[in-house]
């Protein structure tokens, strides 16, 4: 008999500048292994334990970039600024909405950003749904206004979330052209 093959798992993994916000507001920039074709949501959801990063680098600490273990479950925020790793993968045929959502997290960050869900799917379900990590687009950190693009955000650190179709929304800006692989 033959054990279960986890979908997620990389067979080519690749290098990848991906950027963390840590629950105690750490911010670490650095290089991990993803593999190839892999979301990021669906890496952060198949990682437990601890993760290896390269060439890491904490913001604002002034330490020479090195190695660095980081513990999963401290992730509250995940993104790849290169562009290069797509945050989620909609499975072929599904008709997404893009609802705007914003998302409070704990230590009181706040995040305004386009959550994917299926046609008539309740916000609640879609978060279920994601795992460990769901995928928001075109996310703006509040109230500093500053675009962070895609990013994975970690459904543990949600501590509240509001939907925002109906009020005054703030415009979508142009998404970023496809990087080539």
């Amino acid at each position: 008999m033959t054990g279960a093959v986890r979908p997620t798992r990389a067979k080519f993994p690749v290098p990848r500048r991906l950027q963390f916000l840590l629950r105690d507001g750490t911010a670490v920039d650095g290089v991990v292994k993803v593999g190839s074709g892999q979301s990021l949501m669906a890496f952060l959801n198949s990682r437990s334990g601890w993760m290896s990063m390269t060439q890491a680098k904490r913001s604002r600490s002034g330490d020479e970039p090195g190695h660095l273990l980081i513990q999963t479950d401290q992730i509250i925020m995940a993104s790849a600024p290169d562009g290069d790793v797509q945050v989620a993968s909609t499975p072929l045929g599904l008709t997404v909405d893009e609802r705007i959502v914003e998302l409070v997290l704990m230590g009181g960050h706040v995040v305004r950003g386009y959550l994917p869900a299926a046609a008539g799917q309740r916000i609640s379900d879609c978060i279920a749904a994601s795992g460990k990590f769901m995928g928001v687009t075109l996310a703006r950190l509040f109230p500093e206004r500053k675009d962070v693009g895609d990013v994975a955000i970690a459904t543990a650190a949600l501590t509240m979330v509001r939907d925002l179709r109906g009020s005054a929304p703030e415009p979508k800006p142009e998404p970023k052209p496809e990087p080539e692989q």
